[in-house]
């Protein structure tokens, strides 16, 4: 039985190990998926209604598939609040509305427990037009939805000016959402600063 134990140590330190990395991989993930959407991965619905609700117009969104160059991601990465990745690529859609263009921006941010996606909108000018959460899933945190709450990111253009508990004041009952979701949104904002738009 003794010649076998150092059999043993190795097999318990490797299985450690894995367990590890696992777990590591597990916790990244989430972030990890956070940081590039695509619109695919959200009911089409859910877009639609979330359009004609910010925007007033039944148009179709137009999809776009947008290059992050890998020269800015270094500056762009020192600058993120919840992301711990630069996607290679964001899907951006446009909007006609009129004589200008609005952009929108899916994206996924976690919750207490669970991830809820939103939309981010914005114009020409790279300034914040609106946020409509698409899917909450958990009973707490919901009032992220509530207008004005979200009302407070319209108009800001400079990420720096997205800060929770100063520029954007929390909510009560959803103080995790609503950071998580002002964190999201400034991080977007400080991707999309250094990109060329659709």
């Amino acid at each position: 039985m003794i010649k076998f134990l150092p059999f043993i140590y190795v097999g318990m330190k490797r299985i450690w190990l894995y367990i590890t990395v696992f777990a590591v991989l597990l916790l990244a993930g989430p972030r990890y998926l956070a940081a590039q959407v695509d619109p695919g991965q959200i009911n089409s619905k859910l877009i639609a209604r979330s359009v004609q609700a910010v925007l007033g117009t039944d148009q179709e969104v137009n999809w776009r598939k947008v290059t992050v160059p890998k020269e800015v991601r270094p500056k762009m990465k020192s600058r993120l609040k919840a992301k711990s990745t630069i996607p290679d690529t964001l899907f951006i859609g446009t909007v006609p509305e009129g004589d200008v263009t609005q952009y929108i921006l899916p994206d996924i941010a976690p919750s207490r427990s669970e991830k809820f996606s939103y939309l981010l909108y914005f114009n020409e000018e790279r300034e914040v037009t609106g946020v409509d959460v698409l899917e909450y899933r958990e009973n707490y945190g919901y009032e992220i939805d509530y207008s004005y709450f979200r009302d407070q990111f319209k108009g800001k253009s400079n990420p720096e000016k997205i800060v929770f508990g100063r520029t954007i004041q929390n909510i009560s009952g959803a103080t995790i959402s609503a950071r998580s979701l002002t964190n999201s949104v400034h991080d977007l904002m400080s991707i999309i600063k250094d990109i060329e738009l659709p």
